[in-house]
């Protein structure tokens, strides 16, 4: 059996670090069942799918009933917000919720001039892209002990929103890829620093 030297013994903490990022990170996972999905639409009866209206609940069902249990994007078509106060306060809400669920936003970007658009069109303030893990997860937050609160903070966040769901096409940002990377780099670095320690190469 091969002794476990430092460098072994760091390799394996980082071979542990990144199999747990990749479980957190997820992104394939299992469809909703049909349990789910009856427990999310009785949650959307005692409070309201967002803004409460039949139309939304029924989006959802739609939604729900073709999970495919993979990762997807929200894509955010926003105005300014309608109260910067409300707007801070359900950030600091529901980005934690989010990121414990390896949830977050990929970018927000901002219009500087009209363009290419058709006759009538809405002109919007900002667009903002989010990661969402699994739809499970969106319904987990949205549905969850604080759902009424976040609503009431959502809606008066914003003046109008459009959104929609999208799955990715292609992609340069690699997630897992450029976690490894890091990683690697990391333990390169410590690798070196802790080299001249008798104890490590031991």
């Amino acid at each position: 059996m091969p002794r476990l030297t430092g460098p072994r013994l760091l390799a394996a903490a980082l071979a542990v670090l990144y199999a747990f990022f990749w479980l957190w990170y997820g992104g394939q996972g299992r469809p909703l069942s049909d349990t789910e999905i009856r427990h999310y639409l009785a949650r959307f009866d005692e409070i309201g799918p967002g803004d409460g209206s039949l139309r939304v609940r029924a989006q959802f069902e739609a939604w729900m009933r073709k999970d495919d249990g993979n990762e997807f994007f929200m894509v955010n078509l926003i105005d300014e917000p309608a109260d910067l106060a409300k707007e801070a306060a359900y950030n600091e809400a529901i980005l934690p919720q989010l990121f414990l669920r390896a949830s977050f936003p990929v970018f927000m970007v901002r219009p500087f001039t009209d363009f290419i658009e058709p006759e009538g069109h809405h002109t919007w303030d900002m667009v903002a892209v989010m990661r969402y893990r699994s739809l499970r997860d969106l319904l987990n937050v949205i549905a969850g002990p604080d759902a009424e609160r976040l609503r009431d903070l959502k809606e008066g966040s914003v003046a109008k929103t459009h959104v929609f769901p999208a799955h990715m096409v292609f992609s340069f940002v690699w997630v897992r890829f450029i976690a490894a990377v890091l990683l690697i780099a990391f333990g390169v670095a410590l690798h070196f620093a802790l080299r001249p320690f008798g104890w490590y190469r031991r």
